[in-house]
């Protein structure tokens, strides 16, 4: 049987999705299952699996002759790069979330932006990672709701997840070194006059990423290496900032500072505002 997605055999649909969304080159599933068997098959595109069940299950595999078998609870995580599978089956009800990752995406992604020659995801059965088990949950709950700087938000965790499986969970062989040094002065003005001048529109990374002249994944390691944060919450931080001026001034209302900075809704405003600054808007003009 063949699948462009695994989730395809399932025969059921997704408690919960990005399918909306279209994210380019990645697809977020939840699913809650019943104990399964399904037959052999193959699927197109990479598969990493994330189970979120407060009892464990019990997991079998068959690969020709040999049988594989695993007990996976709350956190643990599988990958299964694109390709042809042997039956499986599990013993239990499990609570799961589906990462779909475009294969030839990724391999674009790992040759292009991140110089590999070679490139190969390995297959694990079950694993434990603490960080893909993060940005899967985080990936999940942006289906459902919009975000302070939108795709933004989503670029930097797809960036993150994308970077980490190449660099923890697959082989490779990088053609040239030296990625790590620092974004030059004139980069980071230029960085910051965009930011100005693009204050109410929505920011992606890879528009940041074109203004210093480098790939998606480049300019996030780069980024990072000169500042100490990620682009996401450098601009977040900078929309904090600006957000303070505006609000000193008691001239415009909150839900008018909120339009202003582009966020998705003076709710979003709101809550960023006090995770970044400790209080409320509300409270800060107070003050």
């Amino acid at each position: 049987m063949i699948y462009t997605y695994s989730s395809e055999m399932y025969g059921q649909q997704a408690m919960e999705t990005s399918v909306s969304h279209a994210w380019p080159g990645l697809r977020v599933e939840r699913y809650q299952l019943a104990a399964m068997a399904m037959p052999a098959h193959f699927h197109e595109h990479h598969l990493l699996l994330i189970h979120q069940g407060q009892q464990p299950i019990r997991s079998q595999r068959r690969s020709g002759h040999r049988l594989e078998e695993d007990l996976f609870s709350a956190g643990d995580a599988g990958l299964y790069p694109a390709g042809e599978y042997g039956p499986i089956a599990w013993d239990g009800p499990t609570d799961i979330i589906h990462l779909h990752l475009d294969a030839q995406a990724l391999e674009a992604k790992a040759r292009h932006d991140l110089d590999l020659t070679r490139f190969a995801l390995h297959e694990r059965f079950r694993f434990e990672d603490g960080l893909i088990t993060h940005l899967g949950r985080q990936l999940l709950s942006a289906t459902n709701a919009g975000h302070t700087l939108g795709q933004l938000y989503i670029e930097s965790l797809a960036t993150t997840l994308c970077y980490h499986l190449i660099e923890h969970h697959a082989s490779y062989e990088r053609r040239v070194t030296g990625t790590g040094a620092k974004l030059p002065a004139a980069v980071m003005a230029r960085l910051d006059a965009y930011l100005e001048a693009s204050v109410e529109q929505p920011i992606t990374l890879q528009m940041l990423a074109s203004l210093a002249n480098l790939s998606v994944f480049h300019f996030a390691r780069r980024f990072k290496q000169t500042t100490g944060i990620t682009p996401y919450q450098y601009v977040l931080s900078w929309k904090m900032k600006r957000a303070q001026q505006l609000l000193r001034t008691n001239e415009l209302p909150i839900a008018s500072v909120s339009d202003t900075l582009g966020f998705a809704s003076p709710a979003h405003f709101a809550a960023a505002f006090k995770r970044v600054c400790g209080c409320t808007p509300r409270e800060f003009q107070r003050r």
